[in-house]
């Protein structure tokens, strides 16, 4: 089997990773099967990993720690796996700092940050954490003023859109984390408007939330969230030029997925698409990371996925959730198809197609195009 991700982090720039479909699809499994690839036996391959997350995303990963048993036994299966689950540190940080080698965590300008939570994140799982003094601060406030959204459209009701909207306002500065965090800069850098030494930084770039869930889908909106969710989007947040990004891996999932209703519905679906059950597939029903609501599922959308790769050019592919295709020639037919979209909109074949069949990065295989 030839090496993943073969030619990631070998110049600098930046490397993304950005959900196509409506979030949900395994980001942060990617993440983590990225910082196990490059961090965990080659040491810091990425200087930096940074996000534009906000509390109403959760990311989840399992690091996998090997136990007397699995070392004896040289069975992978009995190590012991961590679940973790963030929802403003970047995945791969964690699992880098988890590593013994602790990769510098920006909180760009384009995050949202629930005090609560990311003091309570940082403390579990430590590492060197540093907040863009511009990224959006929320209060009890906001949380109050998302209720109307949450009734409405089945958003998550964090807060986030509100304190984006406060940041927009510009009238004071209490809305920004520089008022509760002291605006301390990576070691050797001595401005946040000129961040990246692009003779040598890789960063990587964890997006948050999903391609169809942007607030400029035509399709969709209001059923969105406050901000587009796509490459640009992420390095924009980031003061990342266009011209230093490197590699792309965009994250699917076979059936996709929408938050829970409640009041209101959290939105439709595309033409080519109908909303199913997880009772009609035959599957244990998922729980939203944030909200704990269950979620809708949904058919797969050729429509969705040739979008989404337009918008993105991703250079490599994760299809997430394999195992809820049953016959290994279904899958093999499904994949085919897959391939066969990117190349039309591409106009050649991904690097890199992998595929996901479970919880941990040991589940995650490379497909040979």
């Amino acid at each position: 089997m030839r090496q993943p991700l073969k030619n990631w982090f070998t110049e600098p720039g930046a490397y993304v990773l950005v959900d196509g479909q409506f979030g949900s699809t395994g980001k942060g499994l990617m993440a983590g099967y990225i910082a196990d690839l490059f961090v965990r036996d080659d040491g810091m391959a990425f200087n930096y990993v940074t996000t534009n997350a906000g509390p109403n995303s959760g990311h989840t990963a399992y690091f996998r720690t090997a136990t007397p048993n699995s070392v004896q036994s040289g069975n992978p299966v009995d190590d012991h796996l961590e679940k973790i689950v963030t929802q403003q540190l970047p995945i791969a940080g964690v699992f880098a700092t988890k590593y013994g080698y602790p990769v510098p965590m920006v909180l760009n300008a384009g995050a949202i940050i629930d005090e609560e939570i990311l003091n309570r994140e940082h403390s579990q799982y430590g590492g060197k954490l540093y907040v863009h003094p511009c990224a959006a601060l929320i209060d009890q406030v906001h949380a109050v003023l998302d209720k109307q959204t949450t009734a409405q459209i089945a958003s998550t009701g964090k807060g986030v859109g509100p304190a984006m909207a406060q940041k927009l306002m510009r009238l004071d500065m209490d809305c920004v984390a520089s008022k509760k965090y002291l605006p301390v800069l990576p070691p050797g850098r001595d401005s946040w408007d000129n961040l990246w030494d692009w003779g040598t930084d890789r960063v990587f770039v964890e997006t948050a939330q999903g391609y169809s869930l942007g607030i400029n889908s035509s399709r969709f909106y209001p059923y969105t969230t406050s901000r587009e969710c796509t490459v640009m989007q992420a390095i924009a947040d980031a003061r990342i030029p266009a011209q230093m990004v490197r590699k792309v891996v965009a994250t699917y999932r076979t059936y996709p997925i929408r938050v829970g209703n409640t009041q209101g519905s959290s939105g439709g679906c595309y033409p080519d698409q109908e909303e199913t059950s997880w009772e009609a597939l035959r599957l244990k029903p998922e729980l939203t990371t944030v909200t704990g609501r269950i979620r809708r599922v949904f058919t797969w959308s050729r429509v969705q996925f040739r979008e989404s790769i337009a918008a993105n050019r991703p250079d490599a592919i994760f299809l997430n959730f394999m195992n809820y295709i049953g016959r290994s020639a279904d899958q093999a037919d499904f994949i085919e198809q897959v391939v066969d979209d990117y190349q039309k909109v591409m106009g050649r074949f991904p690097e890199d197609l992998l595929i996901g069949h479970g919880r941990r990065s040991s589940d995650v295989v490379v497909y040979n195009v």
